[in-house]
């Protein structure tokens, strides 16, 4: 009889789920995860521009750097400026990304106007020309090109068989 019932999630642990046995043992660490993880996303959120949460009509904008064998893209998700609103400037090892953009809004009884600003400076590593670093401000996302020079680019050694 006792060969009819599964032992401890037997098939579970087989294809590398959590057993019968450990699941009550494993559920608090689950909900704490799943509770930092939405407390994560939601303090994204709260960051967006124009929604009020940010303080002082500052915010933090998404930005993603990723290298490329000759050049490295920096892209910031920047909704709502205009190419005029930016500011950006490479000092000695150092790309600095300024964004300001002001808005008045007219209500039935008052006029108000919003502010809105980010600041991000990036350490840019050497090897990097930066005589032609390059920004497209497109659909809302900056994008910033800083290619490399032959230095940066480095040079391939061959691997042979010994």
């Amino acid at each position: 009889m006792a060969g009819l019932i599964p032992l401890r999630g037997r098939k579970s642990e087989a294809r590398g789920g959590v057993g019968i046995s450990e699941f009550p043992r494993s559920m608090p660490a689950l909900m704490r995860r799943m509770q930092e993880d939405f407390e994560a996303m939601l303090g994204t959120l709260s960051r967006w521009p124009g929604d009020g949460a940010a303080t002082n009509g500052n915010w933090t904008w998404g930005m993603e750097v990723d290298e490329q064998p000759d050049r490295i893209l920096v892209r910031a998700e920047a909704p709502g400026f205009e190419l005029e609103d930016f500011d950006l400037r490479i000092n000695h090892n150092r790309l600095t990304i300024h964004a300001c953009r002001k808005s008045k809004e007219t209500g039935e009884e008052s006029e108000s106007t919003e502010e809105c600003e980010c600041y991000e400076t990036l350490v840019i590593p050497d090897g990097v020309d930066r005589e032609k670093v390059q920004a497209v401000y497109r659909n809302g996302v900056l994008t910033v090109t800083l290619p490399k020079t032959k230095e940066g680019i480095g040079k391939k050694i061959a691997v042979t068989g010994g």
